[in-house]
């Protein structure tokens, strides 16, 4: 005995044999190691989902920029042509390029070239053909024309047009040198570019030749200005004619990047080598007059932004789910413990002490621990992959997920090795602390103290702040970490106060000497009595992962839902199309779209105001509205403007009465204004006012910006404005208007909140699976005992139900009320933006809390039946044999 004492115990079969004994008992083997996925998914999920929200950041922001603006743009000037001087700047160009860059596109450019009595832009890039859509003609040396200025013009393939020169060039007499205009084929004609609602990224770069600049095409200061038409021609073509007609031409060399899925690292290290890049082409000494652009490093920049000040809320909220975890273990080493507690015992008797037996436990979960370790990585990246900001991330974000999880796996085990270590102490004869210490420990409220620094931190937790990164980067919204901590520790808090209220109430009604209506009834009240507190905490582990997870979508969803509205009200619908020339509504967008005209600068008495001319028929079907933006409805208010009487609804500061309308050469018009607190698509913080389109007068109908407002999904808008064949300057989509902005990442804290709440159907399960292994026993012996009187089994198949069932229902029910409390207290601040309308749009995601719910409530009636299963295969003369 003394040999065991001193160590002999460490040959006996169960050390030795120790990683393998768990997997005799499946149950508890499962629960240990969805225990450790649990504590290992939050740890890796934090650096992955880092990445992914500035992977995000990058793809909101590059996603409305052109390729070739993102990548590198060599512009030279306008000059005579000439051939080796041109082929020296591509070559120059090529030697220098960054890595990571694609293909060189090559355009000339000659621009306002005068072709007749009109002024044309004209350029020449190889393989445009195959970005056109051809109309009439075919290959062949010359310019293909836009189809609107062909049939202007009444020109087809085989005319010729005329360009005149603009090369000035002075003899040494200072005498002017004159050319004589030079007719130029036409091979072909292909269908306007601007005729499609978005640019092809073949064109994209020089979009700005065929569409105007961005007043031309808002309608702004400079809209007067005309767009001239675009006419291509192949790279030889376009140095044949630049040089027989003697035009100034220029040189644009574009590479986009090879790859435009960036990460945030990598799009860096590429702005870095486009930047290196460009230095090298300063220093050749081609032409100081070149430009050198690109979009790529303050996009980047940005990003990086974004993935380092995310840090701060998510960081603390991996921490949390890790803690939650962390809980979870302790509670699968505490039932490893019950379970094994025979053979622990033995192994005390010989000697081994509690740390020890917590090494042994360590040891003995090992093949598990590992499998959760490995599953919970996993998890973490399908997490990320599925409901993250975006599914690129880059590789050091990998490394770090690897160095979390693999710390949160020797946490895991170690904290699994001192739980079962403290839980062997008194198999072992160590001294227990003293009964009235003990006592005096669980009486007091401990979690009151969470409450306190809840509130402490509350009250000086300070308000959402901007974070700047240099000038050129921007800034970003950073919600308070109290909208993130408090909550918790509030709900953490009544959880376990409630839970400690609770197990003295059931300890109370199952004392009671009520008379019981049935056996059921009976037999439910003794079990749960004698299992009260373990009930309790099976409701409060259960309790606590649904309020954070409801909490959590339910900011989710606020705040999206929140800068949604902002951005339909700032925008007017769910789609704004500006169009080039007035145009029908197609008919497949009938019903969900309205003609709206628009003009800015109008005077009102002695205000300025942006003049929207409407259809007040569909109007308020497809505008944005929200009733807490003003007690008046839109519909009711555009009744107003169907009266015979000329009336008009304007936004604040607008008052109600009699106001005149003036606007260029048109008299001025009287009319009766309902004023409201706001309305759709304001601009420059100028009020709105609604008129109808038929009330106008003639300069505000030449001078209007026209557009269609339809409401609906984009694509499909798209595609049927498309087919349409309408002349399409911009296409405004009211989501992509937060795209980028510095509101974005606040909604990636709230979906990292969401998507690790999603736990929280895992715990809940654990949980139970912990509670059911742990009372299997005295189940069975409660089973045979209750045969062996005369109970029939479909009763005590509804009174397991009963007893299982019960803790989880409960706790649901509570999680669900304090989220929906959380939610509720917090609302206002939920809201990045709190002066813009229409305030907070508190969502509640139902559908997803009630599939959640039915997921647990579904798991607890299968275990329920396969345990109730198991009972009436255990056979009575073995039980009776078993002693606890």
């Amino acid at each position: 005995m003394r040999g065991m004492a001193h160590g002999g115990w460490l040959s006996l079969a169960p050390w030795r044999r120790g990683p393998l004994l768990l997997l005799r008992r499946p149950s508890v083997a499962v629960a240990i190691a969805v225990a450790v996925a649990v504590a290992v998914l939050p740890a890796a999920a934090g650096p992955v989902f880092l990445s992914s929200a500035g992977s995000a950041t990058l793809r909101a922001r590059t996603s409305s920029v052109c390729p070739a603006a993102l990548g590198s743009q060599v512009v030279a000037p306008e000059r005579p042509v000439d051939p080796a001087v041109l082929a020296t700047a591509v070559t120059q160009e090529a030697q220098a390029a960054a890595e990571g860059l694609g293909d060189p596109a090559v355009t000339l450019v000659s621009a306002a070239v005068a072709v007749g009595d009109n002024r044309v832009n004209i350029a020449g890039r190889n393989g445009f053909e195959a970005h056109v859509q051809r109309i009439a003609g075919g290959p062949g040396h010359g310019l293909w024309l836009p189809d609107r200025f062909a049939a202007e013009h009444g020109l087809r393939p085989g005319d010729t047009v005329t360009i005149s020169p603009n090369v000035e060039e002075w003899s040494a007499d200072n005498v002017r040198r004159v050319w004589a205009p030079t007719a130029v084929p036409v091979v072909a004609i292909y269908r306007d570019l601007r005729d499609r609602s978005g640019d092809d990224p073949f064109w994209c770069g020089i979009s700005t030749l065929y569409r105007g600049d961005p007043a031309q095409q808002a309608g702004g200061l400079g809209s007067d200005v005309p767009v001239l038409d675009l006419l291509l021609a192949d790279r030889a073509s376009m140095l044949a004619i630049a040089s027989g007609a003697h035009v100034q031409t220029a040189q644009r060399i574009e590479r986009a990047p090879a790859t435009i899925d960036l990460t945030a690292p990598e799009a860096t290290r590429l702005a870095a080598g486009i930047t290196t890049m460009h230095e090298r082409l300063r220093t050749t000494g081609y032409d100081g007059r070149i430009l050198y652009r690109t979009a790529l490093p303050p996009l980047a920049g940005r990003a990086a932004l974004v993935e380092r000040e995310l840090r701060g809320t998510v960081l603390p909220i991996s921490a949390g789910g890790l803690l939650v975890g962390l809980a979870v273990v302790m509670a699968a080493g505490a039932f490893w413990v019950r379970r094994r507690e025979r053979e622990l015992v033995v192994l005390a008797t010989f000697g081994a002490t509690a740390p020890w037996l917590g090494v042994k436990a360590a040891l003995e979960a090992l093949p598990a621990l590992t499998a959760g370790a490995v599953g919970g990585w996993s998890l973490a990246w399908l997490l990320v992959a599925r409901v993250g900001p975006s599914s690129d991330v880059s590789g050091a974000a990998l490394v770090q997920s690897l160095i979390a999880a693999g710390s949160a796996f020797l946490l895991a085990a170690a904290v699994l090795g001192v739980t079962a270590a403290l839980a062997c102490r008194p198999l072992t004869g160590a001294p227990a602390p003293k009964a009235r210490v003990r006592r005096r420990l669980a009486v007091a409220p401990w979690e009151l103290l969470l409450l306190a620094a809840a509130a402490g931190y509350w009250s000086t937790g300070g308000d959402r702040s901007m974070v700047r990164l240099g000038s050129q980067y921007g800034t970003m919204v950073q919600l308070p970490g109290k909208l993130l901590v408090v909550p918790m520790l509030a709900m953490l808090c009544l959880c376990v106060l409630g839970a400690r209220l609770a197990t003295a109430a059931v300890r109370r009604w199952t004392r009671s000497t009520t008379v019981a209506r049935s056996a059921v009834r009976l037999l439910y009240r003794r079990r749960l009595r004698h299992s009260a507190a373990a009930a309790v905490t099976l409701a409060l582990i259960t309790a606590l992962p649904v309020a954070v997870a409801g909490y959590g979508a339910t900011a989710t969803r606020t705040v999206s839902a929140t800068l949604a509205a902002q951005a339909r009200l700032g925008a007017g619908s769910d789609v704004v199309i500006t169009l080039a020339e007035p145009g029908a509504i197609p008919a497949t967008l009938a019903g969900r779209a309205t003609p709206v005209l628009r003009v800015d600068y109008v005077q009102l008495d002695d205000r300025q105001v942006s003049l929207l001319a409407v259809d007040p028929v569909t109007f308020a079907d497809v505008a944005f509205w929200d009733d807490r933006l003003d007690d008046t409805t839109l519909a009711e208010a555009t009744r107003a403007l169907r009266a015979p009487a000329k009336g008009a609804i304007a936004s604040a500061p607008v008052p109600d009465g009699t106001a005149t309308m003036t606007f260029g050469a048109d008299p001025p018009v009287d009319l009766e204004v309902t004023s409201l607190s706001t309305l759709p698509a304001p601009r420059g913080g100028y009020p709105v006012l609604l008129v109808d389109r038929a009330a106008v007068g003639q300069e505000v109908l030449v001078r209007a910006v026209p557009q269609l407002w339809v409401r609906g999904d984009p694509d499909p808008i798209r595609a049927a404005v498309d087919a349409a064949g309408l002349r399409v300057a911009s296409f405004s989509v009211a989501d992509d208007r937060l795209a980028g902005t510095f509101y974005q990442p606040v909604t990636y804290t709230f979906a990292y909140l969401s998507a690790l709440s999603l736990l929280t159907a895992t715990v809940a399960m654990v949980g139970f699976l912990l509670y059911l292994e742990s009372r299997l026993r005295v189940l069975r012996r409660g089973y045979a005992m209750l045969r062996l009187m005369g109970l029939r089994s479909a009763v005590q198949g509804w009174l397991l139900l009963a007893e299982l069932a019960g803790s989880l229902v409960a706790g649901c029910a509570a999680g669900l009320g304090l989220a929906v409390t959380a939610a509720v207290a917090v609302r206002d601040q939920l809201n990045v933006d709190p002066a813009a309308p229409p305030g907070t749009v508190l969502s509640f995601p139902w559908p997803v809390m009630a599939g959640l719910l039915t997921a647990v409530g579904c798991f607890a009636v299968l275990v329920a039946v396969v345990t109730h299963w198991r009972l009436t295969r255990s056979r009575t003369s073995e039980v009776l044999r078993d002693i606890d």
